[in-house]
């Protein structure tokens, strides 16, 4: 099941301490749903894809003694990457979203990906300039903290389909990284509650438990 409290939550109610995860990608990806099942219950509209998506940030709280402790998961939905947006609506996002991180540090970043498409398309460099500014400022680099998530799996026509195309995506996606750093994974996204939070955790760390500890990061071994 979904965290045991979930809601939406105004930016001025975020705290230093929360666990934030930005969830972006192109419109139509299935941010929405992600973060719903995450949730446990239906707090997003989800997008047809019939219609633009909404152009505000929006934060969703998630809280479950059982599999974060006493820390705030926030999930921020972010609007779509789509070239045909509005500059000035582009502009004004990427204006809220400095302002957010400015107020509380950004965990990581889950990057969602139909797998329905044959190949990740690229968004406009002007986005990924600003996705990347923003790993850099808050997570600590591009994209060692950013996890590419395959969506839509139940729509293929068989799964072997969407297995070369994850290992292409994974090939595509390590170019990303920084020379040094470990390879960032492409994850598959399920439909379930459990598998959202193994994506998380993928994201984050976790301890055996299941557990975060302070930043996010795994519990130190002794």
């Amino acid at each position: 099941m979904g965290g045991t409290l979930s809601r939406l939550l105004h930016v001025e109610e975020i705290e230093q301490s929360d666990i934030i995860i930005a969830v972006v990608g192109q419109s139509g990806v299935g941010k929405s749903t992600f973060i719903n099942i995450a949730a446990g219950k239906d707090i997003l509209p989800v997008n047809n894809r019939l219609k633009p998506e909404p152009s505000e940030v929006r934060h969703i709280e998630c809280t479950d003694s059982a599999r974060y402790g006493d820390r705030r998961v926030v999930f921020v939905d972010t609007p779509g990457f789509d070239s045909e947006r509005d500059e000035k609506k582009v502009e004004k996002e990427a204006e809220a979203m400095d302002d957010f991180s400015r107020k509380a540090r950004i965990s990581g970043i889950l990057y969602l990906h139909r797998i329905t498409d044959p190949k990740l398309t690229d968004p406009p460099a002007q986005r990924l300039a600003r996705l990347k500014s923003l790993c850099e400022d808050s997570v600590g680099g591009f994209p060692s903290r950013v996890i590419l998530v395959t969506t839509m799996w139940e729509c293929l026509p068989s799964s072997n389909v969407g297995e070369g195309r994850q290992e292409e995506l994974q090939k595509y996606w390590d170019t990303y990284m920084p020379r040094g750093k470990a390879p960032s994974t492409v994850q598959r996204f399920q439909q379930s509650s459990d598998n959202a939070w193994a994506i998380v955790f993928a994201l984050l760390g976790a301890d055996a438990s299941g557990k975060l500890n302070e930043g996010g990061m795994p519990k130190p071994q002794n």
